[in-house]
């Protein structure tokens, strides 16, 4: 039996990245990197705001409930999430930072 294709749906409902796989050999491992839990997840993201490219850790609790909003701290559960700035923008009087983020602990909505 030769399978190869969709592998998992990333950081479901937010996101709604698909991973596949074109190989039997691609599908085998990346099926193996999930189950062991060393699966590197990078995100671009482009922020409202102007974040210092001395921040490159942010460690906060997260609690996440369906029927309300996403908070930190609190009851939450702790979470790490590394990010590099690659660039500032800043148009009159609004500014965003492109950068990338490699969430560490898999928090829903951490990325938020």
């Amino acid at each position: 039996c030769r399978r190869h294709g969709f592998i998992h749906r990333l950081d479901v409902p937010n996101s709604g990245l698909l991973l596949a796989a074109k190989s039997y050999e691609a599908y085998m491992h990346m099926q193996l990197r999930l189950a062991v839990g060393n699966m590197v997840r990078d995100y671009a993201t482009l922020s409202h705001g102007w974040i210092a490219a001395s921040l490159q850790k942010v460690g906060a609790s997260v609690h996440w409930r369906a029927e309300s909003p996403t908070t930190v701290g609190g009851q939450g559960k702790a979470s790490t999430t590394h990010l590099r700035t690659r660039k500032h923008v800043s148009r009159q009087t609004i500014a965003f930072t492109l950068a990338t983020v490699r969430i560490r602990t898999g928090r829903s909505h951490q990325i938020r």
